[in-house]
């Protein structure tokens, strides 16, 4: 049985698998604003290939992205979210508003006491991503991180 395993992957007749999509999140800080205000900086990175349809897609049945960020233990914080690009696709007949590469979404937040400690951040990116040919499920990246504004 190992010999016949062996045999099949080395002369190629192992199942194909499609790689996955390539999409990571992150908090990437904290900016000091005026008056007490801060906003946080989320960055969602889509590798080369890949696409995830913007927070306002240009059809009604596609998945938004949508970002769900809170002080540890506290309410949902506002979000802006990028505009996205309109990018045409050989499976679609109409251009589609995307985010690919690294795009950039703040969520305002109201400091604590001065201002001055960390605060801790928590929420989730939610996206469906696609490339050229097949589109996958939608999935969601946990995000969480103690920062100081800077």
């Amino acid at each position: 049985l190992f010999a016949a395993v062996l045999a099949a992957l080395l002369l190629g007749r192992a199942p194909a698998r499609a790689a996955g999509p390539d999409v990571s999140a992150r908090i990437a800080g904290v900016e000091r604003r005026a008056a007490g205000r801060s906003v946080a900086l989320v960055e969602l990175t889509v590798g080369n290939g890949w696409h995830v349809n913007a927070h306002l897609p240009t059809e009604s049945f596609l998945v938004p992205t949508e970002l769900r960020l809170r002080l540890a233990g506290g309410g949902a914080l506002p979000v802006r979210y990028p505009d996205g690009e309109l990018k045409r696709f050989a499976f679609w007949e109409k251009p589609l508003r995307v985010y690919a590469g690294t795009v950039v979404f703040q969520a305002d937040v109201s400091l604590p006491g001065d201002g001055s400690g960390p605060i801790a951040l928590e929420g989730e990116v939610s996206f469906q991503a696609c490339s050229d040919a097949q589109c996958y499920p939608p999935a969601k990246v946990a995000l969480s991180a103690t920062l100081s504004p800077r």
